[in-house]
């Protein structure tokens, strides 16, 4: 389905439950059309309680489960852009980070920059609060700033059964995601 839409717009609007603190939460959806895809939904949410913010985008259509492997390997390469949804898993084995979708996953639309920006603010975090790692966080975020400068070589994989993540990049590599055995 192509839509020519230039700016967001609001379809549907309704309320729910916080998943923080039981609140009243009002969520808003908005369909928009992005480069590289056709179309895509928009939801955002906030408690009138707790002021918990909810954001999460999808394409509107499902593909085929993949896996995307994308490598950094030089100076700009961390400047690719980075769409997971939020039922994918996200990895980047040599630095031995991960995300798991949970019942309150989000998925987002970032650079790999971005991506490990957001790494090392979340590793800050946890350090403030155990200071007796200081010398191991402090290894970690030298990794995390060599990485987010595209200093060292590193991979992001993305995980999606449903297909609608991706690295827009031309060095981005894509298989099938085969299901799980069991």
């Amino acid at each position: 389905m192509y839509l020519d839409i230039n700016e967001p717009v609001k379809f549907n609007e309704y309320t729910g439950k916080c998943p923080v603190c039981g609140g009243l939460m009002v969520y808003v959806d908005y369909v928009y059309r992005i480069p590289y895809y056709e179309s895509v939904l928009i939801t955002t949410g906030k408690c009138s309680s707790c002021g918990y913010k909810y954001r999460d985008v999808r394409l509107t259509d499902q593909k085929e489960p993949r896996r995307i492997i994308y490598r950094v390997e030089k100076p700009g390469d961390e400047r690719a852009l980075v769409i997971r949804s939020s039922g994918s898993i996200l990895l980047i084995p040599e630095l031995g980070l991960s995300i798991e979708p949970g019942p309150f996953s989000q998925g987002f639309i970032t650079t790999v920059e971005g991506l490990i920006m957001d790494f090392a603010e979340k590793t800050r975090f946890l350090c403030e609060e155990d200071k007796e790692k200081k010398a191991e966080c402090d290894i970690v975020m030298e990794k995390l700033a060599k990485a987010r400068d595209g200093l060292i070589s590193y991979t992001v994989i993305i995980e999606d059964k449903t297909g609608l993540s991706d690295i827009v990049s031309g060095k981005t590599i894509y298989e099938k995601l085969q299901p799980a055995t069991g």
